[in-house]
């Protein structure tokens, strides 16, 4: 079966459909051949035509055409895997049938120049524009050659030469063919970018984490765009934190090889520079004075944006390496994520300007999948550390406890006789040290069970201290709510200022243990840190809580 195709818009080549819906599309049109070929029928029975010396010779090609539709419905419809149709060779069937039945019904005049129509619907059904088009000329060639015709043999054939008709029908079918083509193009690419960005969306697969989904989602941008090398910046606003990522395109049947790495907020401004456009494409002039870009701009509604010079930044330009043509479409998602994904070496049609809509289209799409998958992640996380958590401080406040407190009763009972059973106080002595390496052990544990989105450097426990000389704890009851303050001289927080338990919160900050501590017990953290000089802790807890709760 002739391959029908689909366009790629990001590209501009076609490539076939699968052959189910190859299959589907010509079914579609033997359908519609066969209510074609059949109305026809008594269309010419009962035309004032029918009286001319040619009328049963275009009855018999009528019923030929109407036998061969049937036969190749059917077909089509009983053993579609087992009888290959010619979509072409049908094509070529149907203009020819429309031409011989218009030509032998009074050419230009006859009623069956709809016959036509349907060559040029089938046409935009099966392929294009390019297709619509070439039929069109092909049906006004045979309409010529239908005028001319009664001039050439005129004892064969009666009629005038009417040059007038002729431009009219010729002109309807060109103009047909024209806006037929059009729309069927319109749509075949919107249901090409459906399809592909569809295709990417059912391999993001939440349940394989999200380094997997994002391999799948650039191996199926860098062959989609026809890309060398994808790199993805993002900026966690409320967190302050950015992320790299990076895919290089692989061999077919290999999913891409990608690359992590967490950068300095510093860093943003290395990939966040000028054009601030939604989406632009480089491409690299070679001239005699040196290189330079030629660059094409679209802002978020896709309107085009006046070409300004630009020059890219030596370090972005050592990050993304050398390059003969660069996209980059940004990316916003709410307030929570900014950054820019670049396409380096991507293929892209003659109108550049469609290729960069096309793009700003599927990431608006996979943007949030992949940010769902990211949330997903997280909220794992947070439940892993929140178990944890419990787990550690249930460790804490009992079974360590408990040993802490036996070890104490051990030790103080060692002293007590040490002098009257020098032996018992020995085993006494051991038993107090295995106890007091058994806690040390269970200790660790809990260090070990902390939740994982700390930082290494936060103030988990009191063996990991401040480096403090002076610390200032006071408590007292102000307004009806118990307070405690602890100021030090220490190295304080990696953050300047005074934050409220809401701000530690979202920029995940502070003592993250303590803030749960606090908050479990329906109480209000407040830090304020000058790195370098010390910290203050503000704890604050009503005690008409604390009562309700006992």
């Amino acid at each position: 079966m002739t391959s029908v195709c689909q366009l790629v818009p990001s590209s501009g080549v076609q490539t076939a459909l699968p052959m189910d819906q190859q299959r589907r599309a010509e079914r579609a049109v033997a359908v519609a051949r066969v209510f074609v070929a059949v109305g026809a029928l008594p269309a010419i029975s009962f035309s004032p035509v029918s009286s001319e010396p040619h009328s049963q010779i275009s009855y018999s090609i009528l019923v030929g055409y109407a036998a061969i539709a049937f036969m190749v419905a059917v077909l089509l419809e009983v053993t579609p895997k087992h009888w290959k149709v010619s979509a072409l060779a049908m094509h070529v069937v149907d203009v020819s049938v429309a031409g011989a039945v218009t030509f032998l019904t009074n050419g230009t005049n006859s009623p069956f120049f709809v016959l036509f129509l349907f060559t040029l619907l089938a046409a935009a059904y099966r392929w294009g524009f390019a297709e619509t088009l070439a039929t069109a000329c092909a049906a006004v060639s045979l309409l010529v050659v239908e005028a001319v015709m009664p001039v050439v043999m005129p004892d064969l054939l009666q009629g005038q030469f009417e040059p007038e008709r002729l431009i009219v029908r010729s002109t309807y079918v060109v103009l047909a063919g024209v806006l037929i083509g059009y729309l069927a193009q319109s749509e075949k690419q919107f249901r090409g970018e459906a399809t592909a960005i569809a295709a990417i969306l059912s391999r993001a697969d939440a349940r394989a984490g999200l380094k997997p989904t994002m391999a799948t989602v650039f191996d199926s941008l860098l062959q989609l765009f026809g890309a060398q090398r994808a790199v993805l910046v993002v900026r966690e606003n409320p967190s302050d934190q950015v992320f790299l990522w990076e895919a290089n395109r692989s061999d077919a049947g290999v999913a891409a090889a990608i690359r992590f790495a967490h950068l300095e907020p510093s860093n943003l401004e290395t990939y966040m520079f000028a054009p601030e456009a939604a989406a632009w494409h480089a491409v690299r002039r070679r001239v005699s004075r040196g290189d330079r870009c030629d660059i094409v701009a679209v802002d978020r509604r896709g309107s085009r944006l006046p070409a300004d010079p630009c020059s890219f930044p030596p370090a972005f330009l050592a990050a993304i390496q050398p390059f003969d043509q660069l996209m980059s479409v940004s990316i916003e998602l709410g307030t929570e994520w900014t950054g820019r994904l670049f396409l380096v070496n991507p293929v892209i049609a003659a109108d550049r300007y469609s290729g960069l809509a096309f793009a700003q289209r599927v990431v608006r799409q996979i943007a949030p999948a992949v940010q769902n998958i990211y949330l997903l992640r997280r909220l794992r996380a947070s439940a892993s550390a929140i178990e944890r958590g419990r787990i550690a401080r249930e460790l804490h406040d009992g079974v360590i406890q408990t040993v802490t407190g036996v070890e104490i009763q051990v030790a103080a009972l060692a002293l007590r006789i040490a002098n009257q059973f020098p032996t018992v106080e020995e085993e006494l002595s051991r038993l107090h040290t295995t106890l007091r390496q058994e806690g040390a052990r269970l200790r660790d544990f809990m260090q070990q069970m902390r939740p994982l989105e700390l930082d290494a450097d936060k103030l988990v426990n009191v063996r990991r201290h401040s480096g403090a000389r002076n610390v200032f704890v006071r408590l007292s009851t102000v307004n009806g709510d118990c307070c405690l303050s602890i100021d030090d001289d220490g190295r304080g927080f990696p953050f300047t200022g005074r934050l409220s338990q809401a701000d530690l919160d979202a920029s995940r900050k502070g003592p993250m243990v303590i803030n749960e501590r606090v908050r479990q017990i329906g109480g209000a953290l407040t830090v304020e840190s000058d790195p370098g000089r010390g910290a203050r802790l503000e704890i604050a807890v009503p005690l008409s809580h604390y009562a309700n709760h006992r």
